[in-house]
């Protein structure tokens, strides 16, 4: 039974205000062409669906296109909620949606009962397990769990798999020893699940994390994003992965399985580049006079700060992410310049305006700027801002 495993789409999500729904209907493309192909039986989507708990029109739209194309070529889908989602928003419809071979399971409701399959080899067990919480097990079970372990390993048990067959788990966690980027905030530490959570599965197909990695073996794997979100993640292959099980010769050990990637290639790249403002701004142009399309985060090592870099940049760069500095002698003596003036008692105004004339070549913020800066700060410091 061959397998595409997916997670963490994010549709809708943006990247420094760049929308990235053009790159998701893209690489969605890309992808139904390979289903065309290589005719997988399955698709496993685990977790992440939307980037927003209310994700915009034009996220849901894609989606359903997507998903409806899956059932117009006659595969079994089976779908999770990840954190990002709204359970109750990605629910909607999944009972009738049964019936064309779209499996979602979104709302935590203690019932792991799988989906079978059956291919040439016999039956094949599809659990979906989305997004939980400690607090989600206690409530569903009037328990008193503690551990994240614990918690999610007592949610599997409950569902009594039978180890003898050909089981799959799709789960949205993060499993204790897998690196993540920055585009994945609030993960780890005491939400992390131990991977002998999962043991006795054939294949756990996990979403969560961002970057492709297996953790520990190959039967317990992120398959990744299929597009990068953060500068972090700008040196990583995307791709999908595609799983093939096969007969299970021996009742206590896992099936026979071949696992191979498929990368995905991006409508823009997503790229650093690095050096003074004049060096980029005099880097080769094509003939559209520009240097490159791609998606560019800008590292400048000017000493100095560079009044409307960004906007000078764009010019030439049209798909700009963002510009940063390198942390240099006259950037770190601007901030320590400024944590002495902090130390001094003056006022978040002074320090602002201090802060805007060291970045500015001197110059002092103009009236609107100052009343736009008063506000700001009227609204963070409340009373201790009165008289601003």
């Amino acid at each position: 039974m061959k397998l595409f495993h997916l997670s963490d789409l994010h549709i809708g999500k943006k990247v420094n205000d760049y929308s990235m729904l053009d790159e998701q209907k893209y690489i969605f493309r890309q992808i139904l062409e390979d289903i065309k192909r290589e005719k997988p039986d399955a698709i496993l989507i685990s977790g992440d669906v939307y980037d927003k708990t209310t994700p915009p029109l034009e996220a849901v739209m894609l989606l359903d296109e997507f998903l409806n194309q899956l059932e117009i070529d006659g595969l079994s889908v089976f779908l999770i909620s990840g954190n990002h989602d709204s359970p109750e928003r990605l629910s909607f419809g999944a009972k009738r949606m049964e019936k064309s071979g779209l499996y979602i399971k979104s709302i935590f409701d203690g019932d792991l009962s799988p989906v079978t399959l059956t291919d040439e080899y016999g039956d094949v067990n599809f659990y979906s397990l989305p997004f939980i919480r400690i607090s989600n097990v206690n409530h569903v079970f009037n328990t008193q769990f503690r551990d994240y372990s614990q918690a999610v390993s007592y949610v599997i048990k409950k569902a009594n798999p039978d180890f003898s067959q050909r089981n799959v788990i799709l789960s949205h966690q993060y499993v204790a020893g897998a690196s993540f980027s920055e585009s994945e905030s609030s993960i780890g530490g005491i939400d992390s699940v131990s991977p002998e959570v999962y043991e006795g599965f054939d294949y756990t197909a996990l979403g969560h994390v961002h970057k492709t990695q297996n953790i520990g073996s190959e039967r317990l794997r992120y398959c990744g994003t299929p597009l990068k979100y953060s500068a972090s993640e700008t040196g990583q292959e995307k791709s999908y992965t595609v799983i093939e099980l096969h007969e299970k010769t021996d009742p206590d050990k896992p099936c026979r399985m071949s696992i191979h990637t498929v990368p995905i290639i991006p409508l823009h790249e997503m790229i650093r580049v690095q050096g003074t403002f004049d060096e980029l701004m005099r880097a080769p142009v094509n003939e559209n006079d520009i240097v490159t399309e791609d998606l560019v985060y800008a590292e400048l090592t000017d000493s100095d700060y560079v009044n409307n870099a960004a906007a000078h940049l764009r010019m030439i760069y049209p798909n700009l992410l963002s510009v940063s500095y390198s942390r240099n002698t006259k950037t770190s003596n601007l901030f320590s310049s400024l944590e002495r003036t902090e130390s001094r008692s003056r006022t978040p105004l002074e320090i602002f305006e201090e802060f805007y004339e060291k970045t500015h070549g001197g110059d002092r913020p103009d009236e609107m700027e100052t009343e736009i800066l008063k506000k700001a700060i009227r609204e963070v410091w409340g009373e201790e801002a009165k008289g601003i």
